[in-house]
């Protein structure tokens, strides 16, 4: 136990060190003490950390990897926290591992947290069980079986909970304190930023394994600092884990019905930035003609780009949770509809759909590479393109001259839709010769999806246009009790080849979305794209 008393004066500089979370300096590392033998690892003449001699295998996140149970008779068992809690508790078996937990204090992850820290606090009590039986064992080192934890909380201020510590009571109550901020605002990057300043020295002094864990449903306000937090990450060789909710697909924010900041019966919608999982918005931003058929939820398979950026430049990885409940759907006022992310993507058929987790100006330099792929990126930066919605179908036929204004005043929408349309269908385009060259399948399925889409709405608004044209220039109807037009959607549009060739265009890019990119996000879109038909015929009533 003497061993440990050298180390006291270190911990009382993590204390002090924990309550001034809100500085940013980067205090020098003095040089290291007395190394505890079979412990510390010294370091290298250069000053780098040396590996240990076994170094750990990695999380593994295969769902056919078994693991270990713990008991948790309060809430969920999250199979993604399990395989967590048991890579860290091989590492300290092995020698002093140190774990800070930053955890969501926002409204909308109080949920998330409060099952995962459940979860956590079940793993705890485990330990203190075990602790307890080996200090009746005479023999056993109980020192080499230590785990140290502190604690932050973040929304707009920053809070350290709990000080480095080796007390595991005081961790399972500095996690049960975290409460609920509602200013909306989550400096998430800033409280990693905080709990690495306070552990970074003991890992270079002792060499001890560190382990960060975020849990947050967002993707953060302050992802600035994720660069610069990158290098460090890996110079300490420190991995990160962030569990979370994957990444809406292709967009950066969802609009959940729930209340997200304010108490005392604030009803204000707030945005739930949980993306996107690119650096730059990658998708065509378009509204789905049909009822019930929205973008906004569908599951992209990984996390925010800031997130997993750090997670897997750092050796560790984003844990998206799966079971259902553990969003923003949680929060939901009553009567109004859950919102959850839909399809379920991820595993090794994903892998290869990976976003592209380079710095800046490599991203720029691809994205400048190719026509199709500047192409795409640049319509993902238009907002509100204009789609067909809410329009007229049916006509009175009795009167001719009330037809006629009718139709007339129909065709105001589809004039004020095309400009828009075509400005997204010229960009997409321009791109279109280097298509061919697109060697990845995220911009393969990226490019196809953006340009089917937009076939399929040029199609269906100048189609709708040209049925009402047709009908203002005389048709008759066929049975004598008919009195009124109707416009049905259907397979192809009665009026010209060219809008023919405009359908087929678009069915065309859908489907080799489909055949091409299955189990996908993008196959899925083009599912639901191509439910709605992209011509109209006229049946009378």
């Amino acid at each position: 136990m003497n061993n440990w008393k050298s180390l006291s004066l270190l911990l009382v500089a993590m204390v002090i060190g924990c309550g001034e979370v809100e500085q940013a300096e980067q205090s020098k590392v003095e040089k290291p003490k007395a190394l505890v033998p079979g412990v510390d690892i010294p370091l290298n003449p250069q000053g780098d950390i040396r590996p240990k001699q076994k170094p750990k295998p990695r999380l593994n996140l295969e769902p056919e990897a078994p693991p270990r149970r713990l008991v948790n008779t309060a809430g969920v068992i999250q199979p993604e926290v399990t395989k967590l809690l048991e890579q860290i508790d091989q590492s300290r078996l092995e020698g002093p591992t140190v774990v800070a937990w930053i955890m969501d204090r926002s409204k909308s992850a109080s949920n998330m947290v409060d099952g995962v820290r459940l979860q956590v606090q079940y793993y705890y009590d485990e330990l203190m069980i075990e602790r307890e039986k080996l200090a009746l064992d005479e023999s056993s080192e109980i020192e080499h079986h230590h785990l140290y934890t502190t604690v932050y909380s973040f929304g707009e201020a920053i809070e350290c909970n709990l000080p480095l510590s080796d007390e595991l009571p005081e961790a399972k109550d500095a996690l049960a304190s975290v409460s609920v901020d509602n200013s909306g605002i989550e400096n998430s990057f800033t409280a990693l930023k905080a709990a690495f300043n306070e552990v970074k020295e003991i890992r270079v002094e002792h060499g001890w394994e560190v382990f960060f864990v975020v849990v947050t449903d967002e993707a953060g306000d302050d992802q600035q600092i994720a660069e610069e937090l990158r290098p460090e990450l890996a110079k300490y060789a420190v991995p990160l884990y962030v569990v979370g909710v994957n990444a809406p697909f292709g967009k950066q924010a969802i609009l959940p019905e729930h209340v997200e900041a304010g108490a005392n019966g604030n009803t204000d919608r707030q945005f739930i930035n949980q993306g996107p999982e690119t650096r730059d918005l990658e998708q065509l931003l378009l509204a789905y003609p049909a009822a019930g058929l929205s973008m906004d939820t569908v599951d992209s398979g990984f996390g925010p780009f800031a997130w997993e950026l750090l997670c897997r430049s750092s050796g560790g990885a984003f844990l998206g949770l799966k079971a259902p409940g553990y969003t923003s759907s949680m929060l939901s006022r009553p009567g109004s509809r859950p919102v959850a992310l839909i399809g379920s993507y991820g595993g090794a058929r994903m892998s290869k759909y990976a976003p592209d987790y380079v710095s800046r100006a490599k991203y720029d330099e691809m994205v400048q590479a190719n026509g199709a792929v500047k192409a795409l990126l640049d319509v993902a930066q238009l907002e509100n393109i204009p789609t067909l919605m809410n329009y007229q179908v049916d006509f009175d036929g009795a009167d001719v001259t009330r037809l006629n204004q009718a139709l007339s005043q129909a065709q105001l929408l589809p004039a004020q839709i095309e400009p828009g349309l075509n400005a997204a269908y010229n960009i997409l385009a321009a791109g279109e010769g280097d298509r061919s060259n697109l060697i990845k399948p995220r911009w393969q399925a990226g490019y196809d999806l953006a340009m089917g889409r937009i076939l399929a709405a040029k199609s269906r608004v100048e189609g709708y246009n040209a049925m009402l044209a047709a009908l203002k220039r005389g048709k008759v109807f066929e049975n004598e009790g008919s009195t009124r037009w109707v416009l049905n959607p259907a397979e192809e549009t009665e009026a010209g080849s060219a809008l023919k060739k405009l359908g087929e265009r678009a069915i065309e890019y859908l489907e080799r979305v489909k055949a091409e990119h299955e189990g996908t996000p993008w196959a899925q879109m083009a599912e639901m794209e191509l439910q709605i038909p992209v011509g109209w015929k006229w049946m009378e009533q």
